[in-house]
Formats: C-alpha cells, structure tokens, sequence
C-alpha cells in the first residue's frame, strides 16, 4: 500500500485526474483520442475473473499512431490477460467533410484477483499513449501605406483553419501590416486537452513564403502540476517587393506524444474459508 500512495502521489503531480466511481463508466477527454473504461462488476470475491473493457476513438483532425494502453496500479499477485501493456492499431482522424467521424477501437482485459483474510479496495489506472499532431493555415495580408488609406484594406491574419487536436495553434500578427518591412508573428501552442505531452516538448515546423522562424522546438510551461500548458514562438515575415496590397501564407504545424489517463477502483471481498 505504501507503494500505491507513492505512486499516487506521483500522478497528482504530472497527471490531470479524472475522479470516477468504482465499477462505473469513466471517459477521458482531449480532441485527439479518447478513451471510456467500464468494469462488468465493481466488487468481487477472490479469484473471480472481471472483464476490463475500454474503447478508443480518434475524435480529432489527424491520424494517431504509436498508441498502447497500460494498465497500471494492481499488484503482482493479480492474474492479468493478455498482460499490463496493449498494443492498439493505428486510428485515423475525423473528416467532416465526408461525414466520417474517426476510427475507434475496443480492448479488454481479463483480470482476476488474489484473495486475502480481508476486504481490500485496490485502486487502478489505465494509460493511454499516442502520437498525434496538429496542423494549422493561415493567410496573412499586407498592403502599402498609400493602399491602406485609399483603399480602407484589411490587413493582418484574415483567415486560419485548424485541425482538431489536444495541442491547438493559434497565429497572431498585428492588424497594421505594410509592404516594405518585417513583421513579427507569434505562434502560441496550448495544451487544450486533458492529458500531457511527452517532455513538455513540441516538434515545430512552419513554412511559407517570406517566413523565417529560430527553433524547431517549443517548451511549454508547466502549471502547478507539472503539465504544460502554453508555449509560443516568435517568428517574422519580410513583406519587401509588396505594391498595393499582398497576401502571405502561413503553415504552422506541430507533432508529439500525448498521454490521458483515467482511474477506478475495485472491492475484493474477504477470503471465506
């Protein structure tokens, strides 16, 4: 038990947790993939087999790979099938425009219980690992001074699309852009989801004509548990060469591992003689 505390403890720390009920459905959300778990019985007697059954699916815009569920938190004694660590293929993303809602999946776990003189609560998580990433489109518009005046233009990001994911993008520049100079553009990544990304490390990558960004990696910081929540990068457009007004395409695009998790419990009944 001394192990158990440590080891909660240590989640409270880097996990966001979702509370559930012993033996009731539980979900764990973030715009990639989530995940639902649900126990066929909550309290037991010893050696009594339970079905751990848990469904995946891929609600947002990208295709996640790479993906294993651990179970995690019952100790050695337990008789677990097929093992602690499942392996799951890859699922792809949603397609509104096809009408296609995203791949979803189902395991289970056959687990079965040892049996001690007392009743024991053992609490339980289950991990679930992916690769995902998320991709983001912007234009940009610069006009010249005189343009701007005459023509009452709108400048700065007029439009952007982003695919749905647990680390969303969002690109800022000022309202104000003319032709001739260099423009600053920040990038910001947020965490939006209810998991963590491996590291706290974002692999970046941004594109398009006149562009030019320092680093391909971005640190989130972390909040008071140890999650990262927010990151931006600070990058510029050279508008030279512009005459009356011009447009820029910007595309921003961001791959790591992300990880949800859920917990629950289960009763074992006091071994009868």
């Amino acid at each position: 038990m001394k192990e158990w505390k440590a080891l909660v403890f240590l989640f409270g720390i880097v996990f966001i947790c979702g509370c559930t009920i012993p033996g009731l459905t539980s979900t764990g959300t973030g715009s990639g993939l989530t995940m639902t778990m649900s126990l066929s019985d909550s309290s037991i007697d010893p050696g009594t087999q339970v079905q751990l059954a848990l469904t995946i699916k891929n609600a947002g815009g990208a295709k996640a790979t790479g993906i294993r569920a651990d179970l995690n938190g019952l100790t050695q004694d337990w008789s677990i099938s097929p093992g602690t660590s499942i392996g799951i293929p890859d699922l792809s993303g949603a397609d509104p425009s096809h009408s296609f809602p995203g791949d979803s999946d189902a395991e289970n776990w056959i687990i079965s219980p040892p049996g001690l003189s007392t009743q024991i609560s053992y609490p339980f998580s289950v991990r679930l690992t992916y690769n995902y990433e998320t991709s983001d489109n912007v234009i940009v518009r610069v006009a010249s001074f005189d343009y701007t005046k005459t023509n009452k233009i709108t400048t700065g990001v007029i439009s952007q699309t982003s695919t749905g994911a647990p680390i969303t993008i969002n690109v800022r520049a000022p309202n104000a852009i003319f032709s001739g100079s260099t423009v600053p553009v920040f990038i910001d990544f947020t965490n939006s989801g209810s998991g963590v990304v491996q590291g706290n490390s974002l692999n970046v990558d941004v594109s398009g004509s006149g562009i030019s960004c320092p680093k391909s990696t971005v640190t989130l910081i972390q909040d008071n548990n140890g999650v990262g929540k927010n990151g931006y990068l600070r990058c510029t457009i050279s508008t030279s060469g512009v005459s009356g007004w011009g447009q820029f395409t910007v595309q921003a695009h961001t791959s790591y591992t992300y990880t949800i998790e859920q917990f629950n419990s289960i009763t074992v009944l006091a071994k009868t003689s």
